[in-house]
């Protein structure tokens, strides 16, 4: 009698088509023949060993890196897992994987380094990198914890600022895992975090002596970004705090700036002004904006600048020196020159690009094709493609010579980013095209932009473009931390 269990076909990610066709098979309702091909090729990628895999109990949303702990006496039988910032004394090194080999190397500057990290359910968590030991856990959200920054107060306190899809922004004393706010505003999912650094007048000193304090930035899928007084735990007033608007749809990444004021806005009041602050945010609506801070001081936001060379949902955006690096849903990382503010660098991928890192020579980037590339800034080229991940990679950081990787598959892995553990040859079946290294004309990026405004000025925030659904739907039904 012949065998009547289904037939699993484990193809290769990279030769899976992604093109959202429906699926015509009864028990596969509602999803594409895409997301059932990429669920049978993860069955056989499942592999915990490569990248020295850290596990965790749900899925990783964002990580971002902590500030070093002091060593303490070894834990005793008593102390739980949770209560393990008295990590045990080990030795002055710790180790990374290379890319090619899976070889342990050195990397002294990952000793004593923490990460935070966003997870799906409904959690944020502290680990310990060298020991892969979860020190902390941060349960209060009542749902998915989208994003996670963290800064040190003047007294050296660290906290940690929490985003949500449960729209509020929560923050932390790390040492004690009390909330010590709750900040809403957004009547959407909270995306991105921001800290800023400022020089605030200490109210408890009668000189009025001055300390380091904090400002945050959060931007939503309400299309908002919202900008607060980490000392008050409340918003600005005068129009200082928000709502800053602008994009037509929801906002999904912001990063601070200092840079030389070369814009020519409507207010030219401190104009050639050497190191001012501004804010860049990435948009649904396939923009990234630029935000003069000062200047937008009582009016609720003051944006000087609107960058539209991406076709649709820009996911994460860096500023270096004069460069914007930016990574989108339409399957692309690009690099714009603020001085000519003209793309001169696009790295093509097979499927969505989702996370961004800069280390030195190289740009990295991670996403639904759950490969992790390496690329050559200088020149433009794939170094080496990274194969550990069995899920979109979500998040990565690099510390030192070590790039750590978080994913949708729940775990948190670290590769060696040393010049001699990359593979200097380019992957067999991973090409970049030579239209991918010409730099684009400014009539096609004008054309293409016009195509992106008209695409989306009729779409409003909080509408939920195909891909913000599919990003839905790959994070519901994760199970909570235990």
């Amino acid at each position: 009698m012949a065998s009547t269990a289904p037939v699993v076909h484990q193809i290769p990610v990279d030769q899976i088509d992604f093109s959202p066709n429906i699926s015509s098979e009864a028990e596969n309702f509602f999803q594409t023949d895409a997301d059932i091909a990429r669920m049978a090729a993860r069955q056989g990628m499942v592999n915990y060993d490569k990248g020295q895999a850290i596990k965790v109990s749900s899925k990783v949303l964002d990580m971002c890196q902590g500030f070093n702990i002091r060593r303490r006496a070894t834990i005793t039988s008593a102390q739980t897992q949770d209560d393990s910032d008295n990590v045990a004394q080990e030795e002055d090194q710790s180790t990374s994987v290379t890319a090619a080999t899976g070889a342990r190397v050195e990397d002294k500057e990952v000793v004593n380094a923490t990460i935070f990290t966003a997870e799906s359910g409904h959690i944020a968590r502290k680990i310990h990198l060298q020991s892969g030991k979860t020190m902390k856990t941060f349960h209060g959200h009542a749902g998915p914890v989208t994003r996670v920054a963290v800064y040190q107060t003047y007294l050296g306190q660290e906290r940690l600022v929490t985003g949500s899809w449960d729209k509020t922004i929560k923050i932390w004393d790390t040492e004690t895992k009390t909330c010590l706010a709750t900040l809403k505003g957004h009547t959407d999912f909270v995306k991105g975090l921001a800290v800023r650094a400022v020089m605030v007048v200490n109210k408890e000193d009668p000189e009025g002596e001055k300390i380091l304090g904090h400002e945050l930035f959060s931007c939503s899928y309400d299309g908002t970004i919202l900008h607060w007084d980490l000392q008050s735990f409340a918003p600005f007033e005068g129009g200082r705090g928000g709502p800053w608007k602008g994009h037509i749809r929801g906002v999904n990444d912001l990063c601070l700036t200092i840079e030389e004021d070369n814009e020519q806005g409507d207010d030219q009041e401190n104009s050639n002004d050497q190191g001012k602050e501004y804010l860049y945010s990435a948009g649904s609506d396939g923009t990234i904006r630029k935000w003069d801070i000062t200047r937008g001081q009582g009016r609720g936001g003051h944006c000087v600048h609107v960058f539209q060379h991406h076709a649709t949902t820009v996911y994460k955006v860096l500023v270096d020196s004069i460069e914007i690096w930016s990574v989108s849903a339409d399957k692309s990382a690009q690099r714009l020159d603020l001085e000519t503010k003209k793309v001169d660098t696009k790295l093509e991928h097979p499927d969505f690009v989702k996370s961004i890192a800069l280390a030195g020579p190289y740009v990295i980037t991670g996403g639904r094709q759950e490969s992790i590339r390496v690329w050559s800034i200088g020149t433009g080229k794939l170094v080496n493609e990274i194969k550990g991940h069995f899920d979109e990679v979500s998040s990565m950081i690099v510390i030192g010579s070590t790039l750590f990787s978080g994913s949708l598959d729940g775990t948190i892995r670290r590769w060696s980013l040393k010049e001699k553990d990359l593979i200097a040859s380019l992957p067999k079946d991973v090409t970049n095209s030579a239209a991918s290294n010409q730099e684009p004309t400014v009539e096609s990026m004008s054309a293409l932009g016009q195509r992106s405004q008209e695409k989306h000025e009729e779409r409003k925030p909080g509408v939920m473009t195909e891909e913000e659904e599919r990003e839905l739907a790959e994070l519901m039904g994760s199970d909570d931390d235990d």
